[in-house]
């Protein structure tokens, strides 16, 4: 068993305990009621939780500020989770630094292939903020104890370096003390993952796949990629490769755009078609991986291959 080197405030996890019985019925109530209206995915609110609503909360439960119904949300952040490998459901939420918003997130495990197309809480959370356009400053865990995965995926994003995490135990982390000595972007001359941010310029008919493309973060592979998901209602879902520095831990595009389509409680069997844009015989090309994953989970979807050059 690991050693667990910080020291939690009981005062935190004495005032958690309480509200949870009394207050952590109605917010799980709220939360899966959320998840439950299925928005249209064109206004790319999926598993968040808006400002004005995460304020109507902190009063109507009597709680002390945001992060309290953070840690309150998490049993209804589990609903997110697709774990039919391990059934261990993880629940995380973060608190995007430009909104206010609350963004859900849970973690999603696809039988038949390999483990590393698996998808971790955390890795939800802040895939779904990147996609949003938006930043993560805080993140409630069940322990703000992510494993060594995640904190070098984490640590790809550039807000990362003031990221805080807490947890019902009362733990109240910065990533620094978890990763004292991160091997970041810096080491190889990057800023970090940042939504705001568009470096390639391609070329291709379809808008929403370019627009994905054109915000991948592959500074390192210089092969960005993107996917776009249609869905039997014609409604279409995005996806961007998102690259570390270390090359593995990484978000693939297809990854990406299933997190968006779970988020918007949208399944698996609604996908009629994807398209992939990638460098064709780059450094690094989706498509076979694509191709792999999307037959798990999607087998009667067409994939079509869109090669650009950035």
């Amino acid at each position: 068993m690991s050693q667990n080197p910080f020291t939690a405030d009981a005062k935190i996890a004495e005032r958690i305990a309480a509200l949870t019985p009394v207050a952590g019925p109605g917010i799980l109530a709220a939360v899966q009621s959320n998840l439950a209206q299925r928005p249209d995915v064109q206004t790319n609110l999926g598993g968040v939780i808006a400002r004005a609503q995460v304020d109507q909360l902190v009063q109507r439960f009597g709680l002390h500020n945001v992060e309290e119904l953070m840690l309150l949300a998490l049993a209804g952040a589990q609903a997110l989770a697709r774990p039919p490998i391990s059934d261990f459901h993880v629940g995380a939420v973060g608190l995007e630094t430009e909104t206010g918003n609350l963004v859900l997130g849970g973690n999603v495990e696809f039988p038949g292939t390999h483990l590393g197309t698996t998808i971790h809480g955390e890795g939800f959370v802040f895939t779904r903020a990147f996609s949003r356009g938006t930043s993560i400053r805080s993140i409630a865990l069940g322990e703000a104890h992510p494993c060594a995965h995640c904190r070098q995926y984490l640590s790809e994003f550039a807000a990362t370096r003031d990221l805080t995490l807490i947890d019902p135990l009362g733990h109240r982390l910065t990533m620094s003390q978890l990763y004292p000595w991160p091997f970041d972007p810096n080491y190889l001359g990057e800023t970090g993952a940042s939504p705001d941010r568009r470096p390639w310029r391609l070329t291709a008919d379809d808008a929403l796949l370019r627009e994905a493309g054109e915000r991948a973060h592959t500074p390192y592979s210089k092969c960005p990629s993107a996917v776009v998901l249609t869905l039997a209602d014609g409604s279409r879902v995005r996806g961007s490769a998102i690259e570390s520095v270390a090359f593995n831990p990484g978000m693939p595009p297809l990854q990406a755009a299933l997190i968006d389509l779970l988020a918007h409680g949208r399944s698996y069997s609604e996908i009629v078609s994807v398209r992939l844009g990638t460098v064709s015989g780059g450094a690094v090309d989706y498509a076979a991986s694509t191709a792999e994953l999307l037959g798990k989970v999607a087998p009667t979807a067409t994939l079509e291959v869109i090669s650009w050059h950035p």
